[in-house]
C-alpha cells in the first residue's frame, strides 16, 4: 500500500476517485461530471490549507482523503479535519482507509495539530464504527436543513402552511370528483 500527497500528476487519479465517490453517494454521473468540468474539485484542492492524499494498491489508485488545516480557525487548539475519505468498494477492508488516515495523522503532527476531526454521516453505521474503533468520539451533532424548509420555518406568515396546502388540495380533488360525476 502506498499513500502519497496529491501533486499535479495525481490530479487525474483523484478526480476519477472523487467522481466514483459522488456516484457511490447517490449523485448522478452527469452531476458529478459537471462539478469536475466546472472546476470545483480543482479549485477546492488548490485552496490554502487543503491536503489531498491518494492511496495506491499495486500501482492503481483505490482511495483518497481530503483534509483541511484548522478549517474555521475558531478552535482553541490546532486541528486537521478529514473532509472526505473514500475507498473503492472492491478494496474495502484491506487497510486502505487506515493507511489514508495514517497519512493525515502524519500531516497533522507535522503541522502541530493536536486534534484530528472527521464528520461522519449518522446513517453510515460502518463508517461510524470504523472511526469509533480508531478513537474518534462524538462531540457534536451537526444538523442540516434545506433552505426552503428553513425559510418556511423562519417566516411562516410569508409561506403557505401545511394546512393551507392540504385545504387547497382537497378543494381541487372535490372539484375534480364533482366534474367526473356530472359527466
Amino acid at each position: 500500500m502506498d499513500v502519497s500527497l496529491v501533486d499535479a500528476d495525481d490530479l487525474r487519479d483523484i478526480t476519477g476517485l472523487w467522481l466514483a465517490a459522488r456516484v457511490d453517494a447517490g449523485s448522478s454521473k452527469e452531476a458529478a461530471a459537471r462539478a469536475v468540468t466546472e472546476g470545483r474539485l480543482t479549485t477546492a484542492l488548490r485552496r490554502p490549507g487543503v491536503l489531498a492524499f491518494v492511496a495506491r494498491l499495486e500501482g492503481e489508485a483505490v482511495g483518497y482523503a481530503i483534509a483541511t488545516e484548522n478549517p474555521f480557525g475558531l478552535s482553541p487548539t490546532a486541528e486537521l479535519a478529514i473532509e472526505q475519505l473514500w475507498v473503492g468498494p472492491d478494496v474495502r477492508r484491506h487497510g486502505v482507509a487506515k493507511s489514508l488516515i495514517g497519512a493525515v495523522l502524519t500531516s497533522a503532527e507535522r503541522a502541530g495539530c493536536e486534534i484530528v476531526v472527521s464528520n461522519v454521516p449518522t446513517t453510515s453505521r460502518d463508517a461510524n464504527r470504523f472511526f469509533a474503533r480508531l478513537g474518534f468520539s462524538s462531540t457534536i451533532v451537526r444538523r442540516v436543513v434545506p433552505t426552503a424548509t428553513l425559510r418556511r420555518k423562519l417566516a411562516p406568515e410569508t409561506c403557505e402552511t401545511g394546512n393551507e396546502v392540504m385545504r387547497r388540495r382537497r378543494s381541487l380533488r372535490s372539484r375534480a370528483f364533482a366534474a367526473t360525476r356530472t359527466l
